[in-house]
Formats: structure tokens, C-alpha cells, sequence
């Protein structure tokens, strides 16, 4: 494919998934696929096997053909999704919502959220037991209370 066509392709993938109101995450999801792996389809800077070129027009339940007729688009008029922050535009009233909330917390109750958010920045790697997780939260009950 010649770097216009998988452009066109691309722009072609974006169109059938916005279609469906999807998200590349939902694509990603629902295909198997990295969300990477699928930007770099749409913007045109990523080849893609014939397994894959199936394996999306299943995903997207059109005809396989119906995923290399993107010769009807016109690559000025389309435009690949920008990248795009988790809560789209209600990600200023999540961040609000957010620190409105830490602020009520008590400093057990802050030390526990510390710990999750090291884990999750962690991705995985810290993992407590089940019952140190469990007394986390009883404490920061309890201290809550009085």
C-alpha cells in the first residue's frame, strides 16, 4: 500500500468507528487491538495485515471489502481523531470534583489513597493482601469517626 492509501484507510477506519460512536479505546477493547496500534492505522503511519484488516471488519460487523472501499472518502474532509483526555471535555469538573473531595479526607483516609494511586502508577506492582487492604480501610473508618 502506497502511503496515500493507508492514509486513506485510515481516515476510511476512523469514519466506520465513529459511525458506531465508538472510541478508539472501544475499538481497541472490543477488537483485541492496542488503541496504539489503531492510531497509528488512522493517521496513516502503520501497515496492517489482512488478519487485522478481518479481524476490524468483524469488530465493526461490515463485509470485509467494505474495510478497503475507503476510495470514496476525500482525505481533505475527514479528519483522525486528536488525542484526547480521559474524561473529553468534563475532564476541568473531574479534576474539581476530585480535590473538592480529597480536601474532606481525613490523613488515614489520604494515606490510603496515596498508597492506590502509587500502585496504580506502579501498574500493578504493588499488590497488598487482601487483609492489609481490608485493615487500610478499617482504620481509616474508624478514624473518620471520631
Amino acid at each position: 500500500m502506497t502511503s496515500r492509501n493507508l492514509r486513506l484507510f485510515g481516515l476510511h477506519l476512523a469514519w466506520l468507528r465513529k459511525q458506531r460512536g465508538w472510541s478508539q479505546e472501544t475499538l481497541s477493547l472490543e477488537s483485541g487491538l492496542s488503541r496504539s496500534y489503531l492510531s497509528g492505522i488512522e493517521s496513516g503511519k502503520r501497515n496492517l495485515a489482512l488478519a487485522n484488516i478481518c479481524r476490524l471488519a468483524e469488530t465493526l460487523a461490515v463485509p470485509t471489502p467494505e474495510m478497503l472501499d475507503f476510495s470514496r472518502h476525500d482525505a481533505s474532509q475527514l479528519q483522525v481523531e486528536q488525542s484526547r483526555a480521559p474524561f473529553g471535555n468534563r475532564q476541568r469538573a473531574a479534576i474539581e470534583a476530585t480535590v473538592r473531595h480529597m480536601a474532606e479526607l481525613t490523613e488515614p483516609e489520604l494515606n490510603l489513597v496515596a498508597a492506590v494511586a502509587r500502585a496504580l502508577a506502579g501498574k500493578g506492582s504493588f499488590r497488598p493482601s487482601l487483609t492489609h487492604a481490608t485493615n487500610a480501610a478499617s482504620d481509616a473508618k474508624g478514624d473518620s469517626a471520631d
